[in-house]
């Protein structure tokens, strides 16, 4: 079953949904870097360079799984890592991918292709893995220190855009983060994100960047909107402006056309000095004929403006010599560092062919008025100031602002590498038709970096719910997972993957009322703990994993199967009941199907099993009394010889019930002391004298009926009540040998059960009795059966010699009757054997019966062992196998076994 590992499978949620991150804000950007149509640096704020080592470190991200199987994965990931390399180097030292500079800062290539590089190493081990956390910590603190350096000084501080900045600030510290959490997830198996996961990850970070686009690209139209409408708001009041001052100078220039001759310097001097008063920003007038000046009066009293004339190269380049419209010109900038200065000219007709004091023909006048620009615009200045400032480029690629004054170099750097171009258009007037050409830029950053700010902000609590929403989705459908395998786990067997004993009683409960027409098969292997104990649980449990694969094969959709525990199967179908013949086809299918030959590791092993079937009647009331019929027909298969099928019979119910009585009756007689043991002499062949007596247990359990050993010592080694009781028999005979001492020397005899003998506890057991009771070892035989010795040889030799040694005498009882070799019983520390009884009730009838026992005594005596002969029950009998050579005899010929108090009054 997978449980959930809340760390890791946090750790792979965060390692994916900042890989994806990474990948798909840098392949949005990038495709909105190259589909957008104005191509102007205010919608481009990253470097391709940074955009592309995104992109395929996030690649790299994704398929970094250190502890992969599949053996392209971490070729991919490193190929990724080392183009994400490539492009860092491509940016560090000038970029041939981009198509202009956004000015973004060296360090976040560098940082960038760092962290590709480590990715391309691909180091293992803990020791690797810390150092990939202390490289991806420091850049991941470093990245967001600079991120909140932004919102304190409301300036770009790693690209000349806002945005960028902050953008390529977050590029790295996703980047860095994705490396720190890899390293803290590589000492352990990063386990899969569901599809489900996965794909409302990319649905969510792709509506979050999404978003961000749109609402970046909305943001900068209205920025250019804006740009345009300053540049035309500066064309419109230019425009305005200019026209309402030069129609002014155009009236003086009709009107010195129309003057008379006599007055006409006295007039025109009248109106220069009244303009001159009158406009604060007129600085100087001049008359030229051609482009030579005739006079000069301005507001000095000098001739200032007529020495610029004469040296300014531009004035003199671009004046013509016949005018027949206004013309504009601009005086350079080191004439003129204080402000532009703008020079009018503006054509003069006289009524007459020349003036008064001149008589030439064919002469050109113009007025030249000589603007002071920036106290010209001053009131318009105050008005227009704003973050974007429109600037006019003269003939000559120089600017001045929108007061009128030159830009800087500083300036010029500024707007070159800092401010942001938005608007491009013309100065046109009613007297410039071709146009200056008006630029707009946005120069005060503080207002888009703050919008920047928030929508930083806001794609990181983009990213945060995404990454909570994976989370909790993820978590949930791992509970869900959990809670399936838990109710499998709960339903099912671990080892097998079958219904397990809950399961198959709750599926035979559900049908037992609904349908009476129920079979069960129990089914338990034979001798499936031998192969546990010689071969070890593992193979065991494999068997049992390959058995449950047949039985599922066999038994298919027709039947419910279950594993009801250990080596025990049960199987519930309705499809065989009262039906002989398909039940004899169907368990014939299910023994040979286990009887087939079982390949475990390098074992060749072959089972067989037994199968109880019990049938559905109306006198069953519960659906466990099925269950237990076919527990009680399995066990009567085993006792028929194994590999056998038994159907239920009611008698079983009977013999079952039997035992089940006898059993507590068993328990209660142990405890309420109503045992008793009776004594049998054993008496010596030679003189007949008794030596000896056997202690035989016997149990009353009512009152003149005694229940046979054989029936309820078999019952007792099965429920474990044999230890209590042999015990009790051990020390009760311990107490009547010292007893027995008083009239003359002699043993007394004690039958040893097997399960008994077998506990590491018995030798110290039997000391303790021994010395509880006084009883001396030599007063004391243990008899013991050949099945004993055959279970564990070496612990029983081992046992028996010590023992001995201790002079405790054993003796072999009903020898014959098992299958041990001479060579075997040569190593037994034996004293006696005795001749089981059904040798020497058949030697009168039997030739060779008595052949036997004649051939068994030899072999005795040829091991060095006493031999006493059991059942002597007449004298012929005595007689014979004195003559054969026995040394002592037991039976009712010589007295049945009597309580010991009868046996003292004899």
């Amino acid at each position: 079953m997978r449980i959930i590992q809340v760390d890791q499978q946090a750790r792979a949620v965060t390692h994916l949904v900042l890989s994806l991150s990474l990948l798909l804000a840098g392949i949005f950007i990038l495709g909105y870097r190259y589909w957008e149509p104005t191509q102007l640096p205010l919608y481009h704020t990253m470097s391709s360079s940074l955009l592309l080592g995104a992109v395929f470190n996030g690649l790299s991200l994704l398929t970094f799984d250190l502890h992969s199987k599949r053996s392209w994965q971490p070729w991919l990931s490193r190929a990724f890592a080392v183009i994400g390399v490539v492009v860092a180097a491509n940016g560090l030292f000038g970029s041939v991918i981009d198509p202009y500079d956004s000015q973004v800062h060296p360090i976040t290539h560098g940082l960038m292709g760092l962290l590709s590089l480590w990715l391309a190493l691909r180091l293992r081990g803990r020791v690797a893995m810390r150092v990939q956390a202390l490289l991806a910590a420091p850049i991941a603190l470093g990245m967001l220190t600079m991120i909140v350096l932004h919102f304190y000084y409301q300036q770009p501080l790693l690209a000349r855009h806002p945005i960028g900045s902050l953008i390529s600030c977050t590029l790295v510290l996703l980047a860095a983060l994705a490396v720190w959490n890899a390293s803290r997830a590589g000492h352990e198996y990063l386990p899969p994100v569901s599809t489900l996961t996965t794909g409302m990850v990319l649905l969510g970070l792709a509506a979050a960047t999404s978003f961000g686009l749109l609402t970046f690209h909305n943001q900068m139209n209205n920025l250019r909107e804006q740009g345009r409408e300053v540049a035309q708001n500066l064309n419109e009041s230019r425009r305005s402006l200019g026209s309402q001052h030069l129609r002014t100078f155009e009236r003086m220039a009709e009107r010195w056309s129309d003057y008379p001759a006599s007055h006409h310097d006295q007039l025109m001097d009248a109106d220069v000095k009244a303009y001159l008063e009158d406009i604060d920003f007129l600085e100087s007038m001049m008359l030229l004929e051609g482009t030579d000046v005739v006079w000069e009066q301005n507001k000095n009293g000098d001739s200032h403006y007529t020495h610029l004339w004469n040296i300014d190269p531009y004035l003199r380049v671009s004046a013509a010599a016949s005018l027949t419209r206004i013309e504009m010109l601009v005086a350079s900038r080191d004439n003129s560092p204080d402000g532009t200065l703008l020079f009018v000219r503006l054509p003069v007709e006289f009524t007459e062919s020349h003036p008064p004091h001149q008589e030439q023909p064919e002469r050109h006048f113009s007025l030249l008025a000589v603007f002071d620009v920036p106290l010209m615009l001053a009131p318009q200045t105050r008005i227009m100031e704003s973050p974007i400032t429109a600037y006019t480029m003269l003939g000559r690629g120089v600017l001045i602002d929108y007061a009128g004054y030159w830009i800087s170099d500083e300036q010029r750097a500024y707007l070159a590498s800092k401010a942001l171009f938005l608007y491009d258009s013309a100065l046109v007037t009613d007297y410039n038709t071709s146009g200056n050409p008006i630029q707009t830029y946005l120069v005060d950053l503080s207002d888009l970096q703050e919008r920047a700010n928030l929508e930083v902000l806001v794609v990181f609590a983009g990213i945060l719910l995404v990454l909570m929403m994976a989370l909790t989705v993820e978590r949930n459908r791992e509970l869900v997972l959990q809670g399936r395998q838990l109710k499998f786990q709960a339903e099912h067997d671990a080892l097998t993957g079958l219904f397990n004993r809950t399961t198959s009683e709750q599926v035979l409960a559900d049908r037992f009322h609904k349908n009476k027409q129920q079979t069960v098969l129990f089914i338990d292997l034979d001798g499936f703990t031998y192969i546990n104990d010689s071969l070890g649980l593992q193979v065991g449990d494999r068997l049992l994993q390959v058995l449950a694969q047949r039985l599922e094969a066999v038994v298919g959709k027709q039947a419910i199967l279950g594993r009801f525990g250990g080596d025990e199967f049960l199987i519930i179908t309705d499809k065989v009941h009262d039906n002989e013949r398909a039940v004899k086809e169907l368990t014939d299918k299910l023994l040979a199907a286990v009887a087939q030959p079982y390949r475990i590791m390098h074992h060749k092993i072959y089972l067989t099993a037994s199968i109880g079937v019990a049938h559905q009647t109306d006198d069953q009331y519960a659906p466990l009394e099925l269950v237990q019929r076919a527990d009680m027909a399995m066990h009567q298969a085993k006792r028929q010889g194994h590999n056998h099928v038994q159907v239920y019979q009611e008698s079983m119910s009977l013999q079952f019930k039997s035992s089940a009585a006898m059993r507590s009756s068993l328990q209660e007689a142990i405890e309420r002391n109503q045992l008793t043991l009776h004594y049998q002499p054993i008496v010596r062949c030679s003189d007949t004298a008794t030596v000896g007596y056997e202690a035989l247990l016997r149990w009353e359990r009512e009152p003149g009926r005694f229940i046979p050993p054989s029936e309820f010592i078999p019952l007792a080694e099965m429920t474990g009540q044999i230890i209590p009781l042999s015990e009790w028999v051990f020390r009760r005979a311990c107490e009547a040998a010292v007893q027995l001492q008083q009239y003359g020397p002699c043993k007394v005899a004690v039958n040893l059960s097997t399960l008994h003998f077998n506990r590491s506890e018995f030798k110290g057991f039997l000391e303790r009795t021994l010395e509880e009771t006084g009883c001396q070892p030599q007063w004391l035989e243990l008899e013991l059966t050949e099945s004993i010795l055959m279970e564990n040889t070496d612990y029983a030799v081992d046992i028996l010699q010590s023992l001995r040694d201790k002079q405790i005498s054993i003796s072999l009882d009903d020898f014959g009757t098992g299958f041990s070799s001479l060579s075997y019983l040569r190593r037994l520390p034996v004293d006696k054997v005795k001749i089981d009884r059904s040798f020497v009730a058949g030697i009168k009838t039997h030739r060779s019966d008595r052949v036997l026992i004649g051939s068994v005594i030899k072999i005795a005596q040829s091991l060095n062992f006493k031999v006493v002969a059991e059942g002597v029950e007449t004298p012929q009998q005595a007689e014979f196998v004195t003559e054969l050579g026995c040394d002592y005899m037991q039976g009712f010929y010589f007295g049945r076994p009597v309580p010991l108090d009868d046996l003292f009054e004899s």
